[in-house]
C-alpha cells in the first residue's frame, strides 16, 4: 500500500506562545492536530528521500506535529539530521529546551542508541525492548495527560542499510513493530534512495515497504499536486514496473539457461546461423571435439565432418532437413580437432522468429563412442554366439543321426546274430527234451523245461529289444504302422491307456521325419511311465497347412514348478530326453513346446514339411 502524508506550510502553533492567537493561527492549529491525527493511523510508516534538506523538512513537519499537539517526540537520528530538525522545529516557533526539559522531546544518536542492543551483527530483542521501550514510555508519560501520544524518528535502520546489514536492517524493522503492538506510538524510518540504486535492489526494497503501513515517496513525486498527475505519474510507474519485472523475468530465465547450457559437459550444445556457421559454443561442445569458443565460433559446423561426409554434402542435408520437417536427428561419424573420430548422436532443431522464418539452429551432440563399441562387441559375440549355436545344432544333429544308426545297427545285430543264436539255442534244448524226456530223472526234467522257457523269454526280449532300438516297420511299411506297434506293446508293458489319434489324411512322410516324430514319441511315452504317474496318455497326430501337428499328453502330476519357467519349457533344463527331443524338431525347423495341462503335461511339436522335401 502506497500511502502519501499531507504536507502543509506556515508556522507551528504551541501551548508556549502567547494567547493572542489570531483566527488564522487558530485555523492552522486545528489543521495541523487533525494531520497529527491522520499520521496517528498509520504507525509505522517509511519516508524515502533523495536530499537531506527534504528529509529534514518532512521529519520536522512529522515531529511538530505531535510537539504542536502537546504530544511528544522521540528522534533517534544523525548529528547532521538531529541539528538539521532542531533548527527546522525552532524556526516555526517551537520552544525545543522547554519540551526537553519536559521531556516530551527525547533526540538520541542513531549509531549510540543501535549500540546498546546490536550483539554479533543482529538486534538483540529483549535489549531492543529495554532499550527502546523504555524510551517510548517516558515520552509518553512526559505529555502528562491521558492519551498523549508519541511521535518517533529513526534511521537506525538506514544505517545499518548502509553497512550492508540488509537483514539485520530487516529484522530491526520487525522488532519495532513487535513494540508497537505493546506501545501506542506512530514511527516513521527513513532511507536514501541511492541506497536502492543497483540492479538487485528491488527484492529488499520491497522486503522494506513490506515491514511498513504507510510509504512515503521521495520528493520527485511528493511534489505532485493535481490528482489527475498523480494518477497519471501512478499509471506510469505500473507501466515501468510491469515492464522492469517482465524484462528482468526474461533476463533472469535467458542467464539461468544460459549457464545451465554453458554448464552441461555431457552434450555439446551450440548455435549455428542460417548458413551452419557456429554462433555459440559451450563446456560440453569443448570437451567432446576439442575446440575451444575462441577457435571455432565463426567456423562451419561442417569442420565436424569425415571427408566422406563432405563430398555427398551431408551437412547442408542435414540443415535442409532440419528446417523441411522441424528437426534433423541422426548417428554417424563425427571428427574432434585432433583428427580422431567418434561416434556422435546428433539433434539438430530450427529456430524461427515471429514471422516462422528460420534465423538459426540449435545442435546437440553427444560421443556415443563407448555405447558404439559396445553395442559391435555385443553384435560381435551375437553372431559368434549364433555361428556357435549352429554348429553347435549340426554337431547335434551329427549326434543324432549316429545315434540313430548305431541304434539301427544294434537293432540289425539282436535281430541277426544273438536273436539266430538265441533261436539254435533254443531248438537245440527242445531237442535234447524231446530226445531224453523219457530217460531224465524228474527233477533234471524240470530244470531242462525251465531253461526252455527262458530261453523263450530272452528271444522275446531280444526281439523287443531289437525292435524298439530300430523298428523294421518304420522302414518297410511308415510311420503309422510303427506307431501301432510300438503303442500297443507300450499299453502292454506299462498298463497305461494309451489313444493314438492318426488323421486319415496321414500318409508317408521324409525318412528323417518319421524317425524324428517316432523317437519323440517314443521318449515322451517313457516319460509319462517313469515319472508321470498318469493313468492315461494321448497322442495326435496330423496333417494341417503343410504342417506335421504332433501333441502328446498325460493326465499326470504335471512339471514342479521350477521346471515350468519358459527356459525349462525350451527344454534347457528339463534333462537329455527332452533337450534331444526339442533338438530333433528345431533341427527340422520346426517349433517345439512344453505346457501345463492341468492336469498333467502337454508336449507340442510342428514341423514344416517343406523344409525337408
Amino acid at each position: 500500500m502506497l500511502y502519501v502524508e499531507p504536507s502543509f506550510g506556515g508556522g507551528l502553533m504551541t501551548e508556549f506562545e502567547s494567547l493572542n492567537t489570531g483566527s488564522a493561527e487558530l485555523t492552522e492549529m486545528t489543521d495541523t492536530q487533525a494531520m497529527w491525527r491522520e499520521s496517528d493511523q498509520h504507525q509505522h510508516t517509511v519516508q524515502f528521500y533523495e536530499d537531506d534538506a527534504f528529509l529534514v523538512d518532512e521529519v520536522g513537519r512529522f515531529i511538530g506535529t505531535a510537539l504542536g499537539s502537546g504530544d511528544s517526540g522521540v528522534v533517534i537520528a544523525t548529528k547532521a539530521h538531529r541539528d538539521g530538525l532542531a533548527q527546522r522545529l525552532a524556526s516555526h516557533g517551537l520552544n525545543i529546551s522547554v519540551a526537553t526539559a519536559q521531556g516530551r522531546y527525547v533526540a538520541l544518536d542513531a549509531a549510540e542508541t543501535l549500540s546498546k542492543f546490536m550483539r554479533s551483527g543482529e538486534p538483540d530483542p529483549e535489549l531492543f525492548m529495554t532499550v527502546i521501550g523504555d524510551v517510548i514510555e517516558r515520552a509518553k508519560k512526559a505529555g502528562g495527560r491521558d492519551g498523549a501520544r508519541v511521535a518517533a524518528f529513526g534511521e537506525m535502520v538506514a544505517l545499518l542499510w548502509a553497512e550492508g546489514k540488509n537483514d539485520a536492517a530487516i529484522r530491526l524493522e520487525q522488532l519495532w513493530n513487535a513494540l508497537a503492538a505493546s506501545r501506542s506510538f506512530s514511527l516513521r524510518c527513513a532511507y536514501p534512495m541511492r541506497g536502492f540504486s543497483g540492479r538487485d535492489s528491488s527484492e529488499p526494497f520491497l522486503k522494506i515497504c513490506a515491514e511498513h503501513s504507510g510509504v512515503l515517496p521521495a520528493e520527485s513525486y511528493m511534489s505532485l499536486i493535481e490528482e489527475d498527475e498523480k494518477r497519471r505519474t501512478v499509471a506510469q510507474l505500473q507501466q515501468k514496473a510491469e515492464a522492469f519485472e517482465s524484462e528482468a523475468a526474461l533476463k533472469q530465465s535467458e542467464e539461468r539457461f544460459r549457464l545451465l547450457v554453458e554448464g552441461v559437459q555431457d552434450y555439446a550444445i551450440y548455435s549455428l546461423d542460417p548458413q551452419g556457421v557456429i554462433t555459440s559454443w559451450n563446456v560440453g561442445a569443448r570437451r567432446i571435439k576439442g575446440y575451444t569458443a575462441a577457435e571455432i565460433i565463426g567456423r562451419n559446423f561442417s569442420t565436424f565432418y569425415t571427408r566422406e561426409d563432405i563430398e555427398r554434402s551431408l551437412p547442408a542435408k542435414v540443415l535442409q532437413i532440419a528446417r523441411e520437417e522441424g528437426h534433423y536427428a541422426g548417428e554417424g561419424w563425427r571428427v574432434r580437432k585432433d583428427g580422431s573420430r567418434f561416434w556422435s548422436s546428433v539433434v539438430v532443431t530450427p529456430l524461427r522468429d515471429a514471422s516462422g522464418s528460420v534465423i538459426g539452429f540449435s545442435k546437440i551432440t553427444r560421443d556415443m563412442t563407448e555405447r558404439k563399441e559396445l553395442m559391435d562387441r555385443i553384435q560381435q559375440h551375437a553372431e559368434e554366439l549364433e555361428t556357435a549355436q549352429l554348429s553347435l545344432r549340426r554337431l547335434t544333429g551329427q549326434l543324432l543321426h549316429v545315434q540313430d544308426d548305431e541304434r539301427r545297427r544294434l537293432a540289425r545285430e539282436l535281430h541277426d546274430s544273438a536273436g539266430q543264436i538265441l533261436a539254435a539255442l533254443n531248438m537245440n534244448l527242445e531237442s535234447l527234451h524231446e530226445a531224453l524226456k523219457d530217460q531224465l530223472a524228474p527233477a533234471l526234467a524240470q530244470r531242462l523245461e525251465e531253461s526252455i522257457r527262458l530261453a523263450n523269454q530272452v528271444i522275446r526280449e531280444t526281439r523287443t529289444l531289437s525292435y524298439l532300438l530300430h523298428p523294421p516297420l518304420l522302414d518297410e511299411a511308415g510311420l503309422r504302422d510303427a506307431l501301432h506297434w510300438f503303442v500297443g506293446g507300450f499299453i502292454e508293458r506299462s498298463g497305461i491307456q494309451t489313444e493314438l489319434e492318426i488323421s486319415a489324411s496321414f500318409s508317408r512322410l521324409p525318412r528323417e521325419l518319421e524317425i524324428a516324430i517316432f523317437r519323440i514319441i517314443q521318449e515322451a511315452l517313457t516319460n509319462i511311465h517313469r515319472h508321470s504317474g498318469s493313468p492315461k496318455a494321448g497322442i495326435r497326430l496330423a496333417l494341417e497347412q503343410n504342417e506335421v501337428l504332433l501333441t502328446i499328453s498325460d493326465q499326470g502330476k504335471g512339471m514342479p514348478p521350477a521346471e515350468s519357467s519358459e527356459e525349462s519349457r525350451s527344454g534347457r533344463k528339463l534333462g537329455v530326453g527332452v533337450a534331444g527331443m526339442r533338438e530333433r524338431v528345431l533341427l527340422l525347423g520346426g517349433r517345439f513346446e512344453i505346457a501345463d495341462g492341468n492336469p498333467g503335461t502337454i508336449v507340442k511339436a510342428a514341423f514344416p514339411i517343406r523344409s525337408i522335401d
